[in-house]
């Protein structure tokens, strides 16, 4: 018991800090952790340990090892959610700038055009109010870019700024601003279909242990038992799904991180 209580205590530290720490700094860009956070993970390593000395091990092995596959699956949900909403959101900036590109064509005012456009659509609100207050416009657009997904707006604030200084035609611009943003859609587009197997691949990954399950049950093995009647089963099950986890993660951030860049 004291030295499975050492060997998950060496664990956790393993994959809280180094030397994940260190890669995720290198390949994904994050900051150290914080001081607040490093505590947080250091007491819930010593709560997993003390569950594990107190309580039945086998048990308390598997349930600590269900609760990370429900949290990193759930993290995943929710920022698989988070691309999705952003995806609709450029395509609603996408198809703004397009009406906007036709509102001054067709000649109306800059900033009616702009009011016009951005009336309908939260993601515009910085520039509605510009636009009603007679404000920096080119501004709003730029302060609406910061809406996740909303990135091409920066270009249309850009390009308004250029226009307002240099007296060039804010219709021509716009249109100019408009195919270079049909190009980069084309370019996201690319990029989300080249890390669709390596997200497929996490996927996979994920349904591995219960896979391996059946596997050896249809074999005339009685896996079960051995993971929740010894210390040893549990803990390579939790090893295991562990290894998964940080798999799934590593392909998730790595993806997550060439869509950004792209």
């Amino acid at each position: 018991m004291i030295f499975l209580s050492s060997a998950l205590a060496f664990a956790a530290v393993l994959l809280w800090w180094a030397p994940w720490q260190v890669v995720r700094v290198r390949v994904v860009g994050f900051r150290p952790t914080r001081a607040k956070t490093a505590w947080s993970r250091g007491a819930i390593g010593l709560v997993v340990v003390g569950s594990v000395l107190v309580l039945p091990g086998p048990p308390t092995i598997l349930l600590w090892t269900a609760g990370a596959v429900v949290l990193v699956l759930w993290r995943r949900h929710g920022r698989a959610k988070q691309r999705v909403r952003a995806a609709a959101v450029a395509e609603e900036c996408h198809q703004l700038v397009d009406v906007l590109v036709s509102e001054l064509r067709s000649g109306a005012p800059a900033q009616v055009a702009a009011k016009r456009v951005a009336t309908h659509n939260r993601a515009m609100a910085p520039v509605a109010t510009a636009a009603s207050a007679g404000g920096d416009i080119g501004a709003a657009f730029i302060a609406a870019s910061r809406t996740p997904g909303a990135h091409s707006l920066a270009q249309v604030g850009a390009g308004w700024a250029v226009s307002e200084v240099t007296g060039a035609p804010l219709g021509e611009v716009l249109s100019r601003i408009r195919e270079s943003g049909r190009e980069d859609v084309e370019i996201d587009r690319e990029v989300s279909a080249a890390v669709a197997p390596a997200r497929a691949t996490s996927t996979l990954m994920a349904a591995m242990p219960p896979l391996g399950l059946s596997l050896g049950s249809g074999l005339g093995v009685d896996p079960l038992a051995v993971i929740t009647g010894s210390i040893a089963g549990a803990t390579c099950v939790a090893l295991g799904t562990g290894f998964a986890l940080v798999g799934i993660t590593w392909i998730d951030r790595v993806a997550d991180r060439l869509e950004l860049a792209s």
